[in-house]
């Protein structure tokens, strides 16, 4: 390795108790954002600090900085229709991931299919809650998010209806954790667990 190269590696062991229970799953909301409102793209750390964990090296503490008057928007979801998937990609040296998200929408109704209008040729941030509360990205500042919306009628009395988000990002991680201030159009809430945040917080 050259001499001049700082090292990001900080490897740990990866441990499970026994009877902690995992969730599966997202909570039934999502959180988006035009990028163009994004002032301030905040990124995970290149290294960790002295007494810093590998966790550190996924994990987006500062704010995310908008535009004024910009808020992030929210899409209710069928969860356990919802999922978000990442997969390693390329050639070393440059391996990233595909991060990729399948959020439904049970509607079909004119706001539904303006949102497809605009997100079909628009780069969006969404902000994805795990069933514990933590908050992840999908989407970064160095590539763009590609949002594939799709509608369906159903026609039987049992077929699904409703308006399904398909999102594509290249990144260089699976979708960071992201510890935050989320400031949505109902308050602001905190991207560690989704608590809200009192004014001035």
């Amino acid at each position: 390795m050259p001499s001049n190269c700082s090292s990001n590696a900080l490897y740990e062991s990866l441990e499970h108790c026994k009877g902690a229970t995992v969730l599966p799953g997202l909570r039934p909301h999502v959180f988006y954002i035009p990028k163009r409102d994004i002032v301030t793209f905040p990124a995970p750390p290149n290294t960790v600090a002295s007494g810093g964990h590998m966790g550190d090296l996924a994990t987006i503490s500062d704010n995310f900085v908008l535009a004024a008057d910009a808020k992030w928007h929210k899409i209710d979801i069928v969860s356990n229709a919802s999922n978000v998937n990442s997969e390693s990609q390329g050639e070393a040296p440059s391996k990233t991931f595909n991060n990729t998200g399948v959020f439904k929408y049970p509607g079909n109704n004119a706001e539904a299919a303006a949102f497809c209008r605009q997100a079909n040729a628009d780069d969006l941030v969404y902000l994805w809650p795990q069933r514990d509360g933590q908050y992840r990205v999908l989407g970064n500042s160095m590539f763009e998010t590609n949002t594939t919306p799709a509608q369906e009628s159903g026609s039987a009395e049992t077929d699904a209806s409703g308006t399904t988000i398909n999102v594509a990002v290249t990144d260089i991680m699976p979708s960071p954790f992201y510890t935050g201030k989320i400031e949505t159009e109902d308050g602001d809430i905190s991207g560690a667990d989704g608590s809200p945040i009192s004014a001035g917080g």
